[in-house]
């Protein structure tokens, strides 16, 4: 057989051959669009290549001269956009017989067969299984010389028996397509060696999700090497890689499934690097989760990281997840997550992997890490040094203790004000015009209070916001003799302000406002240690301020996670879990209220026909463009409308009678064939239609919720049965009596 790589149609982790496009033979080509074919033979008209054209859709086939077809696909490369590159379609036949049936399974993207051509060296280390697998002890955060098990790291071998790292050898097998290949190959090898050591404790074992066709056949060869080797199958945790973005989850969980029968663990690797962490997380409920190693470093000292990784190991700790903590490097980021809960340890600090897994490892005493305190001199005027710890200590504990930051500002303010004995502290915060408004403010009995007062200043940029970035203060002991210019003077005075301190609140973007205290009776000497201490609460100020904004982003990605998880993929609309909640949370309460609660089930006319003749991919267009028009009809929030299964649509619309509903459900037929899709098979319309099913009900504890939703299934099929694109209405009682009969 003729093809790109004579790979296993069975499976295609099965078996690995040479490529053999680097002989003689004829290059197929088939472009998404015409656009596309004219630039490409417009290149090959410039270099006076013949080649002939296909009439059946854009494409071309030419002669090619030993090792011409890379050449030219190379040359593509550099002409066509990357999308081109992904959907132009490629296949090669050696010699000069044209393609048979059998040789169209081997067409292959544009941009893969480029890459399979330049993976000579992977498909020979494949073919040779030139790898071996190094272990890397992951061990008890709490006693770190306790060994819980180990990860086993894939590493490539030369021709000379040279290690290769894996980074390159994954990043080319994933776009060649020998992923599959690559994947067991790792697999069988950590087996082999695991079982040749003789240690005890569990084996991680990562594996790329999209290389697994059945899991039952692509697997078997595992698990028998597993049994083979003696290895108890709760020893071995599967690691999925989170980052590999897998695309169908279905397929991912029935993996996992196949796992967890079969008596292994499961692991989710990496957590914090990919697009879809938490999402994964509640999907597929993991024995373990590998927090990733980016986001360990220096999460002793990095707000945003330490933040994230927290409510990790919060979410994990309430669900009886447990947690490994990957790439730690330092005593700080060891006793840090200790603190905080984290299970297993893995890192440098306690040993690097190796070809012989290492049966023992360091013990790490608990350090206790303690929050840096003021390191000022004595404070004139009565300010203490235990008093300055204090305060900063105070601060800092009512960042841990509250998200909210007002309430935190407010804190400091208050705290400030009575620790220096000053008339008045406040925070000052500026719009991006560099005006500012007072946004929190503790006063002394008898001063004014300016909160809430905007200040614009036109000057202030070009004159002091580059002084205040630089992360410098300034202290006024007595604004009359300060040298002040008479407005600034005016102003002060209209404040009942007479001495002031100003420190800056700087974000990682720049100066965000001003911590100032203001002596509002008369002047005051401020001492450099007065200064330094409200240097150090400006930068608590700003790490409440950072929290604040990263818990409110979490907080929104939270919800962007419930949103996913209750929407559609494909039309955007509620799916069958939204539509399940939803129903039964209105059921309920209008049970409560006697409100009439009515339901709408419609179906598009003659699917099938239109898939099996414009395509899924045009049939998933059709369902987008019939929810969205489903949706623009019915807007009233306390509506769902959400996507029952398959072309079937669901409209929940609570305090409706069935008049109100039928309406609606008329609305949603004419709009939906005002869309005007062309659909030559259906019997009822040269458009796509819709059939609908609609019930009413005023919902009491003596019902089922099923009644509803069994009156309006009838109703469609009673609308399919009267020739389709119609709406019919369905009293509830014929279909209670369907329930129970």
């Amino acid at each position: 057989m003729s093809q790109i790589c004579s790979i296993s149609k069975t499976c295609a982790c099965r078996n690995v051959a040479r490529c053999r496009t680097k002989e003689a033979g004829r290059l197929f080509l088939w472009f998404p669009v015409p656009h596309t074919l004219k630039k490409v033979t417009s290149y090959l008209q410039q270099f006076a290549l013949e080649y002939e054209l296909m009439h059946e859709r854009p494409g071309l086939s030419l002669n090619c001269r030993p090792g011409q077809s890379l050449e030219i696909a190379r040359n593509l490369a550099k002409l066509l956009a990357p999308r081109e590159l992904k959907e132009t379609q490629v296949l090669f036949i050696r010699g000069t017989i044209q393609p048979q049936l059998h040789d169209f399974s081997d067409i292959a993207s544009l941009q893969r067969f480029i890459k399979l051509n330049q993976s000579d060296w992977l498909v020979e280390m494949l073919a040779t299984e030139r790898f071996t697998s190094y272990f890397q002890p992951i061990v008890s955060i709490n006693d770190t010389s306790q060994i819980f098990g180990y990860e086993s790291l894939l590493r490539g071998l030369d021709e000379e028996g040279n290690l290769l790292l894996p980074a390159p050898i994954v990043e080319l097998a994933t776009e060649a397509g020998l992923l599959p290949q690559l994947d067991q190959v790792a697999r069988l090898s950590t087996i082999t060696q695991f079982s040749r050591y003789q240690v005890s404790g569990h084996i991680f074992i990562n594996f790329a999700p999209t290389s697994l066709y059945d899991p039952a056949f692509c697997l078997r060869t595992t698990v028998e090497a597993i049994d083979t080797a003696g290895i108890s199958h709760d020893q071995v945790v599967f690691e999925v890689v989170e980052s590999d973005s897998p695309q169908d989850l279905t397929h991912l969980k029935a993996v996992l499934q196949y796992y967890r029968d079969a008596g292994f663990l499961v692991a989710l690797d990496d957590l914090g690097s990919g697009y879809s962490s938490l999402n994964l997380l509640h999907q597929l409920r993991p024995d373990f989760i590998k927090l990733d190693m980016e986001l360990i470093r220096d999460v002793h000292q990095n707000l945003y990281k330490a933040s994230i990784t927290e409510k990790l190991l919060e979410i994990t700790q309430k669900l009886n997840i447990q947690t490994v903590a990957e790439g730690i490097e330092c005593i700080e980021e060891l006793n840090w997550l200790r603190e905080r809960g984290a299970n297993l340890a893995q890192g440098y600090l306690i040993a690097q992997p190796s070809a012989v897994p290492v049966t023992t490892t360091p013990h790490f005493d608990p350090i206790a890490l303690t929050v840096a305190s003021a390191h000022s001199q004595q404070v004139e005027q009565g300010v203490q040094h235990q008093s300055a710890e204090r305060i900063v200590a105070a601060v800092t504990q009512r960042i841990r203790q509250s998200l909210k930051l007002d309430e935190i500002l407010q804190t400091t303010a208050a705290e400030v004000r009575q620790l220096f004995e000053v008339d008045r502290v406040l925070i000052y915060q500026f719009e991006p015009d560099w005006s500012g408004l007072v946004a929190v403010e503790s006063l002394a009995e008898g001063c004014m209070s300016i909160f809430g007062f905007h200040v614009m200043d036109t000057c202030f940029k070009s004159t002091r916001a580059a002084y205040f970035q630089e992360g410098n203060t300034r202290a006024i002991e007595d604004i009359e003799t300060a040298g002040l210019s008479p407005c600034h003077i005016d102003l002060l005075r209209s404040l009942q302000i007479r001495a002031n301190l100003v420190v800056p609140i700087l974000q990682q973007e720049g100066l965000w406002g001003l911590l100032i205290a203001h002596q509002c009776r008369s002047s005051r000497q401020w001492q450099q240690s007065e200064i330094n201490l409200f240097n150090q609460l400006a930068g608590q100020a700003a790490i409440a301020i950072q929290q604040s904004e990263l818990y409110h982003q979490l907080q929104q990605a939270n919800q962007e996670l419930q949103r996913l998880a209750c929407s559609d993929g494909l039309t955007q609309v509620g799916n069958r879990r939204c539509f399940d909640d939803t129903f039964n949370a209105e059921w309920q309460r209008l049970a409560r209220e006697q409100g009439s609660l009515s339901l709408i089930l419609c179906d598009v006319d003659y699917f099938k026909l239109y898939n099996d003749t414009h395509g899924h991919l045009a049939g998933d267009d059709a369902l987008r463009q019939v929810a969205k028009a489903i949706s623009q009809t019915v807007k009233h929030p306390a509506n769902l409308v959400a996507r029952y299964g398959g072309e079937e649509f669901a409209v929940i619309l609570p305090n409706t009678d069935i008049e109100g509903a039928i309406a609606v459900a008329r609305d949603i037929q004419t709009n939906v064939s005002a869309l005007q899709m062309p659909h030559s098979h259906s019997q009822v319309s040269e458009f796509i239609t819709l059939s609908l099913g609609v019930a009413t009900i005023t919902p009491h504890s003596q019902l089922s919720p099923a009644t509803l939703i069994a009156a309006a299934d009838q109703g469609l099929y009673q609308a399919k049965a009267q020739g389709r694109n119609c709406v019919v209405q369905m009293d509830c009682e014929d279909a209670d009596r369907i329930i129970h009969h």
